[in-house]
């Protein structure tokens, strides 16, 4: 789950149960933060977006790619045609790159003509692009910042559409990471281990979800390779070490790693790292994974992304990573991320669309209220980049199971949105580890709603249940702390926005998946299996399984998925089992829309993945 560092207590006050967020922005600057000058000889890594030739004529290329009307259905790009197609114009960029060379800075551009990188000391960075770089000590958090909106001659900025990376701005300090991983763990005990090959294992996704007559007619994933943008090292022997004992068999070289930026990486977060190799190499045995690893900030995020689909050997992208809007729309109120931060993600996700290649993102872990640990969601909110309509979002849902909740019997008797609202009575008489675990386990449950940011994509337009909505309201906020209601309070109404996830599948710890993993210091160890659930678990995966149906595909790659998915489940023959129970169905706030094919609590829903294979490859 998303780490938080916020301090936190709980108060319980009868059937009310009350949580305090303290300082609610630990790291926010200050009127009184003190600023001194960047040194003069550090090294700085500024990022310049460039603009496209034309965005109408790249939009009408990514859709047309997955339309089977169109003469350019699955005539894929490759990231040269893209950048003549429609990234700047390379005079353009060579002169940008000479007047920064002037300057004493080295610039390079990812293939696709969209993002360069600069580097070099401050003090070229500040005659380049006209600034004043500071640090900022607010007596909590340091940070660096620019004085002013950067500037390049007027000849050169028509190229441009924004520059940033001159802000160095971590939430909680520069050891912690910005971006922040969504899944869940629970340790096995020694006396259950030879249980988890069974009760846990990949195979579970398999069976769930209808994958095995892949598996009979050939598919592995043979000659794909799934790409997983992450922020932390990982131990490959653990990842062998999964498949081997899940009795996987797998080719013995097929791990990469690339470090965007030269960057080697931090151990704070390898955990999630592991997780997503190990079952994105589980579903397709016969793949190659490619992991790219960077600093954990809006520029590690970008420059990997634009690395992974600049070099075109992902055939689909899995990314566990990400930022409630709410902290964006803060972080962009501050000037640390730019403000077209949404529109340069998008950039990105179309030209992997344009390429092929098929992008999944986890929806985050908190239910419909995306960030309630950071301190700064006040209400509902969704995950980004998941919220970009050029990704297909996953969310998560709860397999059937019994519990002992307050001394009685609660069975989960079907498939159902994933939500901890059933397990409530519990937590009035549970001790937590500490508020950051309150939250946690009061607020878990698959991310989804309406993006603020990302208006409703035509793909969505026209299906039941988009941009319409059934809730069961069970918290309320009052100077933007969450108490919990006394009693229920059921809602439907409409709302506008892109409508996120796009599919659900199994993500809750309680019903998850095994994962092995070693001490960060110690790869030497015994390690430890454990059980492990969130939507990040389920990204991978889907990755996974798309690069097994496109094993059946005479292009290789089935694309970008949400144009063709949506259509797939308007067809009689749909692969989809649309969860739309109204009761007992909720991700904390949102719940199924009877009879529609769609809700914000699980997407389309569920998969059955042969009669997906059968709708990608007809």
């Amino acid at each position: 789950m998303k780490k938080d560092w916020f301090q936190k207590f709980f108060i319980s006050t009868g059937l009310a149960m009350f949580i305090l967020l303290g300082s609610c922005v630990s790291g926010a600057p200050q009127a009184q933060a003190k600023t001194t000058n960047v040194s003069d000889s550090k090294q700085q890594l500024v990022d310049i977006v460039l603009r496209p030739k034309s965005q109408k004529s790249l939009h009408k290329f990514v859709y047309d790619s997955v339309n089977p009307s169109s003469s350019s259905y699955r005539s894929f790009v490759t990231p040269t045609t893209f950048s003549k197609r429609f990234g700047q114009n390379s005079k353009n960029v060579k002169a940008l790159q000479t007047y920064l060379k002037k300057h004493h800075l080295k610039a390079s551009t990812y293939k696709g003509n969209l993002i360069m990188v600069v580097q070099g000391k401050t003090k070229n960075i500040e005659k380049a692009f006209k600034v004043n770089l500071v640090n900022v000590n607010n007596g909590e958090v340091k940070y660096q910042k620019a004085s002013r909106t950067p500037k390049l001659p007027k000849r050169l900025s028509k190229s441009v559409y924004t520059i940033f990376g001159l802000s160095n701005y971590s939430l909680f300090s520069s050891s912690k990471t910005q971006y922040q991983p969504t899944s869940l763990h629970s340790r096995l005990t020694n006396s259950s281990v030879s249980n988890t090959t069974q009760k846990y294992s990949p195979t579970r996704f398999v069976r769930r979800y209808n994958l095995q007559s892949l598996y009979d007619n050939g598919a592995t994933g043979r000659s794909k390779t799934i790409g997983i943008i992450s922020f932390a090292n990982f131990h490959p022997n653990d990842v062998y070490r999964y498949w081997d004992d899940e009795g996987i068999d797998v080719k013995s070289n097929r791990l990469s790693v690339y470090r965007t930026n030269h960057y080697k990486g931090t151990w704070d977060g390898y955990d999630e790292t592991t997780i997503d190799v190990e079952q994105a190499g589980a579903i397709a045995p016969g793949s190659n994974i490619r992991t790219y690893i960077a600093r954990p900030n809006i520029t590690g995020m970008v420059n990997s992304i634009a690395a992974a689909v600049g070099q075109n050997v992902a055939d689909s992208l899995s990314l566990s990573w990400g930022q409630s809007e709410a902290q964006v729309a803060y972080e962009m109120k501050q000037g640390i991320t730019p403000k077209k931060y949404n529109q340069i993600m998008n950039l990105l996700f179309e030209q992997a669309a344009a390429q092929g290649m098929s992008v999944f993102t986890a929806t985050g872990d908190n239910g419909a209220y995306d960030g309630i640990t950071t301190g700064l969601t006040s209400g509902l909110s969704v995950d980004t980049p998941s919220n970009s309509p050029y990704v297909t979002a996953v969310g998560g849902t709860t397999l059937p199971k019994t519990y002992t909740v307050n001394k009685k019997k609660v069975t989960i008797t079907k498939e159902r949105a994933w939500g901890a609202d059933f397990l409530y009575p519990n937590y009035k008489h549970q001790r937590f580890f500490g508020n950051l675990d309150m939250l946690q386990s009061f607020f878990a449950g698959g991310g989804g709603g309406f993006s603020k940011y990302n208006a409703t994509p035509s793909y969505q337009k026209g299906v039941s249940g988009v941009g319409t909505y059934n809730a069961t309201d069970l918290w309320k906020f009052k100077y933007g702390r969450p108490v919990l209601l006394k009693k229920a309070v059921n809602k439907s109404g409409k709302s506008s926005g892109r409508n996120l996830p796009d599919v659900s599948a199994n993500a809750d710890p309680n019903t998850g998946y095994s994962m092995f993993i070693t001490p960060k210091n110690n790869r030497n160890s015994k390690g430890q299996w454990l059980i492990t659930g969130g939507t990040s678990v389920v990204a991978p995966q889907m990755a996974a399984a798309s690069v097994l149906m496109s094993d059946f595909n005479t292009n290789g790659r089935l694309g970008f998925w949400n144009p063709q998915i949506y259509r797939f489940a308007k067809r009689s023959n749909s692969p989809f089992n649309p969860l739309d129970s109204r009761t007992n169905n909720t991700n904390l706030y949102y719940t199924g829309q009877p009879g529609k094919l769609y809700n914000q609590a699980t997407g389309l829903g569920t998969i059955d993945f042969t009669s997906l294979n059968k709708a990608f490859n007809s």
